[in-house]
């Protein structure tokens, strides 16, 4: 694995856990707001929902890099490893494919949303920013599945043999 490869590892893994710890953190604060000060905040929850959005966005790259997405083995548990690997690899290019498209309307929403002008409600930040994390979440889940493909391909893949 290359250099960059290990970073981005490290980059999807510390921003997804960073955005959960922080979305547990805020719930927490609104909780003890809400029922210990008897004072409800505007914005926990709203942040709260836009760090969970961007952790699993973010954190889907990171599964498909590691294999950690649920996957179907009745093919090759049924009909033996040779069919099993012909419908993994089919499986990886539709996960590619659809990755590509929902990139590409990833992006035309993040244009559409930054054409409106729309923010937030309680936070008041440009709604294009939470958007982003679609387009761009796509996008490294598609180049983490190419890459499986690939291993899968020159026959690096352990997984596939399990």
């Amino acid at each position: 694995m290359t250099k960059f490869w290990q970073l981005l590892n490290k980059f999807e893994e510390i921003v997804s856990s960073c955005a959960l710890a922080a979305m547990v953190i805020i719930i927490i604060l609104q909780v003890f707001q809400r029922y210990i000060l008897q004072n409800s905040l505007d914005w926990p929850e709203e942040l709260a929902r836009y760090l969970f959005v961007f952790a699993i966005y973010i954190g889907s790259s990171f599964a498909a890099a590691e294999r950690r997405h649920l996957e179907v083995t009745i093919v090759r548990t049924v009909f033996g490893l040779k069919i099993g690997h012909f419908f993994t690899m089919l499986a990886n290019i539709i996960t590619v494919i659809f990755c590509c498209i929902m990139f590409f309307w990833g992006i035309s929403m993040v244009l559409f949303v930054a054409d409106s002008n729309q923010v937030a409600p309680a936070l008041q930040f440009p709604m294009w920013i939470a958007y982003s994390c679609i387009p761009l979440g796509f996008l490294l889940m598609a180049l983490r599945t190419l890459i499986v493909l690939k291993d899968i391909g020159f026959g690096k893949d352990t997984a596939i043999t399990k």
